[in-house]
């Protein structure tokens, strides 16, 4: 029961560090812009991936003008987002994983109302169904059939110059089986990245993202943005690249309401605190890449939509133990599988 209720303290602080600051600011921030006056083709609102970095600064626009998205809310709250993925298990030594996850963006006017701080509160969880491991171990070997994630995301985006400007973000969290309480549990991942606009068409992006993964601990962040037209972005960054496509195809021609078909790359997977069948404490390092093909619709004050399926390849499982199933094996390699993924933001 200690360990639990040492759990729900350390989720109760992150919830409490989300919550104080947000009771305590009621300040409206400023109305959308024009359409006039924002990027055109552009109906991304406060970005959520590394492909999505930096749109809005580094803009050519003169920089006392503020850099909100055209779909911003004039309040605190700016979005609520829920998604949910499927990796079926294939064979007694495939990997099954089902996740379920819901976040919402606020924005404080921290420093300035132009430039809010924007923070993100999420909680996910994940049921891993397998893998069997080789000889005597297959059970010792499984995953853990839940994992959880509780974070909070600090975020803030500024124009430095009429060309330049900077992400910084970091997310403390918990994440663990919640079956134990050690410092384990505790991790702080972030990132700091600059983008320069050659071109109003072209931006490049340079930075470094912590992801405190065994596979490593820093991970690169560069590539370059170019929209060559209104319709069609490519968004090379490394390492969540995309290309995208507005299609007109379903009947969203109006400027507030699109369609865009994408193909996108990532990197997937996560690290938890777990408590082993023997009882002792360990950590799991779960990686796998992705190339996934995805449907979305963007609505300007409304309800969003997306559907994506992918193949999953270039799976591994590791433990910080260095604990290697029968045969001396250093990781697990379940087969590749698809991902059917979708979620709703409104």
């Amino acid at each position: 029961m200690s360990r639990h209720r040492s759990a729900r303290r350390v989720l109760a602080a992150i919830l409490w560090l989300t919550a104080s600051p947000l009771a305590a600011q009621v300040v409206r921030l400023p109305a959308v812009l024009p359409d006039e006056q924002s990027p055109a083709g552009q109906l991304i609102s406060h970005p959520d991936s590394a492909a999505e970095l930096l749109q809005a600064p580094g803009e050519t626009t003169p920089p006392d003008q503020p850099e909100l998205p055209p779909d911003a809310r004039p309040g605190m709250f700016q979005k609520l987002i829920f998604d949910g993925e499927w990796l079926p298990r294939s064979g007694c030594n495939g990997l099954g994983l089902s996740s379920l996850e819901l976040k919402t963006i606020l924005a404080l006017p921290v420093p300035s109302r132009d430039y809010p701080l924007i923070i993100t509160p999420g909680f996910a969880v994940h049921y891993f169904d397998g893998p069997a491991g080789p000889g005597t171990d297959a059970k010792r070997w499984s995953m853990p059939p839940r994992l959880y994630d509780a974070y909070t995301q600090f975020r803030w985006m500024r124009r430095l110059g009429p060309r330049w400007g900077i992400d910084l973000a970091i997310t403390p969290g918990v994440f663990s089986d919640f079956h134990q309480s050690t410092d384990d549990n505790l991790r702080v991942t972030g990132h700091g990245i600059a983008a320069w606009t050659y071109t109003p068409e072209l931006k490049f992006v340079l930075g470094a993202a912590y992801v405190d993964r065994m596979s490593t601990d820093v991970l690169p962040v560069c590539g370059l943005i170019w929209t060559p037209h209104d319709d069609v972005k490519f968004e090379l960054v490394f390492p969540s690249p995309r290309i995208a496509r507005r299609i007109y195809t379903f009947g969203a021609l109006a400027e507030d309401v699109q369609d865009w078909l994408y193909l996108a790359g990532e990197f997937g997977g996560g690290i938890w605190a777990i408590e082993r069948t023997s009882g002792a404490v360990d950590k799991v390092d779960y990686t796998d890449f992705r190339v996934i093909l995805g449907l979305e619709r963007k609505v300007i004050g409304g309800l969003d939509g997306r559907l994506e399926v992918g193949y999953v390849f270039g799976r591994e499982i590791r433990y910080a133990s260095g604990w290697a199933p029968t045969g001396g094996w250093s990781g697990l390699e379940p087969p590749d599988t698809v991902m059917l993924r979708g979620g709703v933001t409104y």
